[in-house]
């Protein structure tokens, strides 16, 4: 099974020149100073020609990726050469040549790359990027009508989610309460209700869907990473706070057969991060498949979300120029979780683990944040 990569672009720098603020995406710094390119003519007499249209830099938009991965995620496309100019100017359809004539350098290996990697199409002898990229005013926008529609489905559930974490509690496992309302619930159990990866699109090396927004949310933005069968789950809000991916997919495969990690040198790896003791017992949630309460009220939490969601997400794809309605409900219930997230909190259902204030001070109790389910989270 392919592992899930769930990235959240939030790359954090000002740019003063024109006064935004960068982003990160998926707990993910992405490096990419632009240098604006330019195509010369032949004849030296001949003024260079500038593209037309001045793109913002890669960095400062919020990009999100919610992708199964097999092979290169669609980011590794849009971060080579001067991918995302083309890909900005696309939004558009132009043929070749249309782009070469504003001064965007595109070759004929990099537009092949791109269509290869899922990102743009060819229709009529014209290229068009296929995938969402919201101007300022579509963004304020989007979450404008997220942030209303968190608003009204928390009234209705806001007591559910307290008797979840009442049950999370009793579990043993009341560090773990905001991992498991996130990335069991929310950003789990919802989607096996809402859409699956492979149910979206299916490119070379990844399935799901991704979407670039004008600039970052300004709150919290939790994000999920499975390894093994996706059966060892990590919240983050930076992801290279955990151990490798190797070490947390070989960490996923020793509990599937053996319920706790006998590899001696696989503990030595964990015990840094509270993930295990000496004997190799295991420090953090596994969730057995059985009928109780914390199942139940999961159960009850993602109907009454996923029917309110689906209410108000008819328009969506036509609203914001989304190719599809599955890709719009995506796009749509990501703002809408991460709103539930910030009412959770604001209200004090939920507390912010220790890891995310300092991952380096606090990196030992990143078994407050990880769990283990049986079957894996899309169960």
């Amino acid at each position: 099974m392919r592992k899930l990569k769930i990235a959240w672009l939030l790359l954090a720098s000002l740019t003063a020149s024109i006064g935004l603020s960068a982003q990160t995406v998926s707990g993910k710094s992405i490096n990419g100073n632009y240098q604006p390119l330019v195509h010369t003519l032949v004849l030296s007499s001949v003024p260079t020609i500038q593209a037309q249209t001045k793109v913002r830099p890669y960095e400062q938009w919020e990009a999100t990726q919610f992708v199964a991965v097999s092979g290169h995620q669609p980011e590794d496309y849009v971060l080579t050469d001067n991918n995302w100019e083309i890909m900005y100017n696309l939004r558009t359809p132009h043929t070749q040549r249309e782009l070469l004539d504003m001064g965007i350098k595109c070759s004929d290996s990099q537009l092949l790359l791109l269509e290869v990697g899922g990102l743009i199409n060819k229709t009529e002898g014209k290229w068009k990027c296929t995938i969402p990229i919201l101007d300022q005013e579509q963004t304020n926008s989007l979450r404008s009508i997220s942030k209303e529609i968190a608003k009204s489905m928390y009234s209705k559930t806001k007591n559910d989610f307290v008797l979840l974490v009442q049950t999370i509690r009793e579990m043993g496992f009341e560090n773990n309460a905001l991992s498991l309302v996130f990335s069991y619930l929310l950003d789990g159990r919802m989607w096996t209700k809402l859409v699956l990866f492979d149910d979206i699109n299916n490119h070379a090396g990844w399935s799901g869907c991704y979407w670039v927004l004008y600039e970052p949310r300004k709150d919290l933005k939790f994000g999920t990473n499975g390894f093994g069968d996706m059966n060892l789950i990590l919240t983050y809000l930076n992801s290279e706070v955990s151990p490798s991916s190797k070490t947390m997919d070989d960490c996923a495969d020793e509990i599937s057969k053996y319920g706790k990690i006998n590899n001696p040198q696989l503990i030595s790896k964990l015990i840094p991060y509270g993930l295990t003791n000496s004997n190799g017992d295991i420090q953090f949630p596994i969730i057995k498949q059985q009928q109780d309460s914390f199942h139940e009220i999961t159960d009850r939490l993602v109907d009454s979300i996923s029917s309110e969601l689906k209410n108000n997400c008819s328009n969506i794809a036509i609203q914001y120029d989304i190719n599809d309605e599955k890709t719009a409900m995506v796009i749509l219930y990501h703002e809408v979780m991460w709103y539930l997230m910030d009412n959770l909190i604001q209200d004090k259902v939920l507390h912010i683990p220790a890891v995310f204030k300092d991952e380096k001070k606090n990196k030992q109790q990143l078994n407050d944040v990880v769990f283990f389910i049986e079957g894996g989270l899309m169960q």
